[in-house]
């Protein structure tokens, strides 16, 4: 990245004053490529205290290893799809934290999140039974009672879910085809709490990967147009039958025309980057491409190569060209700049 600015020098842990005051002196948004969940939580609690009412987002990589047969949790997919909606759809000044891991795996494209994304609220109309199909087409788990996220149960005309970005599951409260009412209601003792009136709450994918019948046949077409021999793939035959098995979100570029990044989802942004940035890409890169090598050189070979999942180095400057960017360094890197200097275009 030949557009580089180089900042410093940077203390341990400083690195969220460096931003905010990047922040308050220029009108761009930021996207910052940290080192791993533990850095860029700890900057987002700093830079809440400091800018309590302004747009603070983080966006996690999966938490499993690369071409490991074990899902990604509920929770950090919930996560990841919430930040992409608002991302989607507000136009407004914003910190977007995020890791080396999560920006270089693909994510999915814009029309995903809008298609299967809805608002409920009081006095709502909304058909009882599509709203059931609904939730479980989304990913939502069926329950006797509703005790974790992402999951719902259905009593007569109530329906209980919870949802990721409330502390409580909701309860609705229906009239014929008309919510009533919503509450929030404790997930032990399954009382109701308080009445949530004038407030609306957002729908999400419980997941990344959707199975319908529509995205089961480009699954098998592109299945078969890679891996001549699928007869032989457990991992295609539980798909056609509709079942997700473990790890089966690793084939989710098979599910979709195409794939997005995070960068797409931003505009008008500078980027800060870890100040161990460049060792940590490196890094990255190397260890998925030799956790294909082992996994494809086993007696399992069904995996989608690196291109399908991941971006390149060199695609990854492409989305970088004409960006600002700034590299951060420790304080005894040789190369550092004093961060008052720090300016937008």
């Amino acid at each position: 990245m030949k557009n580089n600015k180089f900042v410093g020098p940077v203390y341990k842990e400083s690195e969220a004053f460096i931003l905010a005051n990047f922040y308050e002196k220029n009108t761009q948004s930021i996207l910052y490529i940290g080192k791993d969940d533990i850095e860029i939580n700890s900057i987002a609690n700093k830079l809440k205290w400091l800018f309590p009412n302004d747009l603070i987002f983080t966006f996690r990589s999966w938490d499993q290893i690369p071409y490991d047969l074990v899902s990604p949790s509920k929770e950090i997919q919930l996560e990841r799809i919430k930040t992409l909606y608002y991302l989607n759809s507000i136009n407004k000044k914003k910190i977007v934290l995020t890791t080396i891991n999560a920006v270089i795996q693909k994510t999915l494209y814009k029309d995903f999140i809008l298609k299967n994304s809805f608002e409920i609220c009081e006095d709502k109309k909304i058909n009882f039974n599509d709203l059931i199909s609904k939730l479980i087409l989304l990913g939502y788990e069926r329950t006797s009672v509703v005790r974790d996220k992402s999951e719902f149960a259905v009593r007569g005309s109530i329906l209980d879910i919870y949802l990721i970005d409330h502390s409580q599951p909701i309860r609705l409260d229906f009239f014929d085809d008309i919510i009533e009412t919503i509450h929030d209601f404790d997930r032990i003792t399954q009382k109701r709490i308080n009445k949530l009136s004038g407030k609306k709450f957002i729908i999400y994918p419980s997941c990344e990967l959707l199975i319908t019948d529509e995205n089961i046949k480009i699954f098998r077409k592109k299945f078969r147009e890679i891996f001549p021999d699928y007869r032989k793939s457990h991992i295609y035959n539980l798909f056609t039958e509709k079942i997700i098995p473990s790890g089966g979100e690793q084939f989710l570029p098979l599910f979709n025309e195409k794939l997005s990044t995070l960068f797409e989802y931003l505009d008008d942004y500078s980027v800060f980057l870890n100040t161990d940035f460049n060792q940590l890409f490196e890094t990255r890169l190397e260890n998925i491409n030799d956790y294909f090598d082992s996994r494809y050189t086993s007696k399992d070979h069904f995996y989608l190569n690196p291109e399908y999942l991941y971006l390149n180095k060199n695609l990854f400057n492409n989305f970088l060209e004409n960006k600002n960017i700034f590299q951060l360094n420790s304080f005894n890197n040789e190369k550092n700049i004093q961060t008052d200097n720090i300016k937008g275009k």
